[in-house]
């Protein structure tokens, strides 16, 4: 049975003037790829399982899908729809065209029909698989383009072909097994009769029954593309929403997690398939939608197989007549309080009706009849006329139509900020990358040129960081140096002596020495002598201040376990382990020989300085691997900058560079070994007058620590003035009371010399090594870094032949991912160059 074209699919409703261009611009911006950047209007249809959603698809949109008792859609579908005639109008700048007039390679050979693609009104459909999952649904890092399944040039084909399409992506394994790969699984068209079912192919026949296939669901979608298609319009058909299954809880939540991942996009008019002898509260997909779309703006209600109430169900019909004819009022906001937009309400075939193939126009005339004929639905039509615009696929079609318009139209301002902003983001990336590279393959010698170019800026790059000659980035490598050397330094301090005498802790570095300002408790002056005795916080492990030598000895025995001790050592960078004054005249009496009275054994001094010589080693070791390891960072980086668009150049120069900064920690080792060595091995300077003087220094106060004078008053002072006085006369010269003082002898004068000496002997030694470590550092390792000719030749060792333009050739070919995104980039700026052309043609000028 044939119908009119007011009868017919979308395109034949009273808004087809107005949707064809609307719609076709909407469509060509879907054929662009741009369509989920722009947010273009798009109908999404959803429900619980068998609510007839795929009826209402076909409704909707004239294409049958797979129909059967239960759950039948298991992966998304989406149908788009391209007019011709609209593509011809925009030739002539009537409308937005969407088919592109060159095609797609390998189209005319896809499937087993050898379908060629569709000339103007000629119907075509291409059936596509869109994978953007893997085989456990979780999406893949890159989208790859949509696979040809299929070319159909007969309707009846449709339902076999989408079927063996949904088999191809829930069966992944037993595709790539298959010789042929999915086209394996193709229908034989080639021998179907018109207007019948192909029949399935052998290897899709081998999976068996469709509950045996190796998965459930899928996200990866069925598309459907229509040439020569009445209307130009997107529709996406998802899985049926289903609340128990035989495999498994987790797979209600994957048919979840895809509907509402559909329903999500804010430009996505949700049609919700609800059949009419359920309440619609009870259905999930008004409680989902209710989620997306709170206000009921974009959600409507479409009530399927009405026929299944019985007549008799009074009460039943009369809410289901006030609710479809109370749309827009506040009566229907009253009885749903949520979907605006109101119900329809479609009859579609019968699961009988559908085994007898039954035909789209044959369909919709029983749909008629069925109305027109119902009890409760002629009532309600002739007291309620406008209820007819809420009944019937038509109406359903032409509420869709002018709502799809709507939505596009308003839309359009929105769309060509959004495409103008995306155009932006991607010239702005395509101008952040490099340059494109030149052909290497035409690029002669100039490759070998530009290789040890690249190399030189490398070399530049680490110059400048080392002397901070460069930009803040590289000042902030040196700083990062000094503070390495600082760590040496403070580290090198606390390897020199410091003794114990009484309760005084004297070291060989004065304050100024460490370079610690300020003054603390029980410190005198510059020399940053530390008298324990005079620090009342500093408590002995068993309780009470220090008061005597004794104590203040077992203070420091006990500092691993006393952490008041091991903060104060660390805090006046000191040793961990002072020495005391009795170590000290332990030391001297095994060393004593055949030495005469008041005469000191050497050995018994070198042995003491001994004891302090060869920690600075350890120290120098720790501040080379320091920096070696700030250099290899920096090295790291800046080959990644300067190379990063050649990954095999990159590769190369980093292996050279690794292999001289191994050659420079090596020799910048070996110096080091040779300025410590003659450090530890020897005990020499040439510094005497500086020697003596700290000699000097260093017995008056280990004097004065060990006889501990008391402060004199200002009249004492004066007093003692006046004996210095009379001593000169008898030719006694003191100059002041500390020398006179210091003349005095005790009974440890030899250990306090031998201390003093030691403490002398470490305050000039630490001047030599606490620069030569640094500088040897700098000298052997930092100013060669950034060698050009040395880098160079560490490049050329590791090129595999001679010929280094040829090697160069190879290695500067670019990276394949900066490549492929500068593509990609520059691919979506076409397109989206485009997409604006559209939307600001003269069919967008609505």
């Amino acid at each position: 049975m044939s119908s009119s074209n007011q009868d017919g699919p979308l395109a034949a409703t009273d808004y087809h003037r107005v949707s064809a261009r609307v719609l076709g611009i909407a469509n060509h911006l879907r054929s662009l790829g741009v369509d989920s950047a722009l947010k273009v209007p798009t109908l999404v249809i959803a429900g619980d399982q068998s609510s007839g959603k795929s009826s209402v698809v076909e409704a909707i949109a004239g294409v049958a899908l797979p129909r059967s008792d239960g759950t039948c859609t298991r992966c998304p579908t989406e149908v788009r729809m391209r007019t011709h005639a609209a593509s011809a109008d925009l030739a002539n700048g009537d409308t937005a065209g969407t088919d592109e007039k060159d095609g797609k390679a390998g189209d005319e050979e896809a499937g087993k029909d050898g379908a060629r693609r569709a000339a103007p009104h000629q119907w075509q459909c291409s059936i596509k698989l869109a994978c953007d999952y893997d085989s456990e649904d979780k999406p893949l890092a890159e989208k790859p383009p949509e696979q040809l399944f299929c070319v159909v040039t007969d309707k009846a084909h449709i339902t076999a072909c989408v079927s063996a399409a949904q088999a191809v992506l829930l069966n992944p394994r037993a595709v790539e097994a298959a010789v042929g790969g999915a086209q394996a699984f193709v229908p034989e068209l080639a021998s179907a009769q018109p207007g019948g079912r192909p029949v399935d192919s052998p290897t899709l026949r081998s999976l068996g029954d469709a509950n045996r296939y190796e998965l459930a669901f899928t996200s990866n979608k069925v598309v459907l593309e229509i040439d020569g298609a009445d209307a130009d319009l997107t529709i996406i058909d998802t899985p049926g929403i289903i609340h128990d299954h035989p495999k498994g809880r987790h797979l209600v939540e994957v048919v979840e997690r895809m509907v509402k991942a559909a329903l999500a996009p804010a430009h996505h008019i949700i049609a919700m398939a609800l059949p009419a002898g359920l309440d619609p509260e009870t259905q999930a997909i008004r409680l989902w939608a209710r989620e997306v779309d709170p206000e009921g703006h974009r959600s409507i209600g479409v009530i399927t197989k009405p026929d299944m109430v019985a007549e008799g169900a009074h009460i039943v019909y009369s809410k289901l007549v006030k609710l479809v004819g109370a749309w827009g009022s506040r009566t229907a906001q009253s009885l749903d309080g949520h979907l605006l937009l109101g119900y329809y309400v479609v009859k579609n075939p019968s699961q009988e009706q559908l085994a007898e193939n039954i035909t789209f126009e044959e369909a919709r005339e029983h749909e008629s009849r069925y109305f027109a004929g119902h009890v409760h639905w002629r009532s309600a039509l002739t007291s309620a006329p406008g209820l007819a615009q809420r009944l019937g696929a038509k109406a359903l079609r032409d509420g869709l139509s002018a709502l799809l318009v709507e939505r596009i139209e308003e839309q359009l301002p929105a769309m060509r900020k959004a495409a103008r902003e995306q155009l932006e983001r991607f010239r702005s990336e395509v101008a952040d990358m490099p340059p494109v590279c030149a052909d290497p393959q035409q690029a002669g010698d100039v490759t070998g040129e530009e290789l040890f170019t690249l190399l030189w800026r490398v070399a530049d790059t680490l110059h400048a960081a080392v002397h901070a000659s460069g930009s803040a980035g590289d000042r902030a490598f040196y700083q990062r140096l000094m503070r390495d050397y600082k760590t040496y330094g403070e580290r090198a301090i606390r390897s020199t002596p410091a003794f114990l005498v009484g309760t005084t802790l004297i070291s060989a570095l004065s304050k100024s020495d460490k370079m610690i300002s300020g003054g603390a408790d029980g410190e005198d002056g510059d020399g940053g002598d530390i008298d324990l005795a005079r620090l009342p916080d500093l408590q002995l492990a068993a309780g009470g201040a220090i008061t005597s030598s004794a104590q203040a000895e077992a203070a420091l025995l006990e500092a691993d376990g006393n952490q008041a001790v091991t903060e104060l050592l660390s805090q006046h960078l000191l040793p961990p382990r002072p020495v005391t004054l009795a170590e000290v005249s332990r030391l001297r009496q095994s060393h004593l020989g055949r030495e005469l009275p008041s005469f000191l054994p050497y050995s018994a001094m070198e042995e003491l300085l001994q004891r302090f010589k060869g920690q600075w080693r350890q120290h120098a070791e720790a501040c080379l691997g320091e920096v070696e390891t700030a250099v290899r960072e920096l090295a790291g980086r800046t080959v990644a900058e300067q190379l990063r668009r050649f990954p095999k150049a990159e590769r190369v120069a980093e292996r050279a560079l690794t292999a001289y900064i191994d050659l420079l920690v090596e020799e910048t080792d070996a110096r080091i070994e040779e300025l410590l060595g003659m450090e530890d091995g020897d005990v020499f300077t040439l510094n005497e007058h500086y020697l003596r003087d700290s000699q000097d220094a260093f017995l008056a106060r280990l004097k004065r620590a060990y006889l501990r004078p008391r402060a004199l008053n200002d009249y004492d002072k004066i007093e003692v003035q006046s004996l210095l006085g009379q001593l000169a006369g008898y030719g006694l010269p003191f100059t002041s009371y500390e020398s006179a003082f210091l003349a005095l002898p005790t009974p440890v004068d030899d250990d306090l010399k031998m201390a003093a000496s030691c403490l002398a002997y470490f305050k000039v030694a630490f001047k030599r090594i606490q620069d030569e470590v640094p500088m040897a550092i700098r000298r052997s390792l930092l100013s060669r870094l950034g060698d050009r000719k040395a880098l160079e030749a560490a490049l050329r060792a590791e090129l595999p032949g001679p010929d280094v333009a040829a090697e160069a050739r190879e290695l500067l070919q670019e990276d394949a991912a900066v490549s492929e995104r500068r593509r990609r980039c520059q691919d979506m700026e076409r397109r989206l160059r485009e997409a604006l052309a559209v939307l600001h043609s003269p069919a967008a000028q609505l």
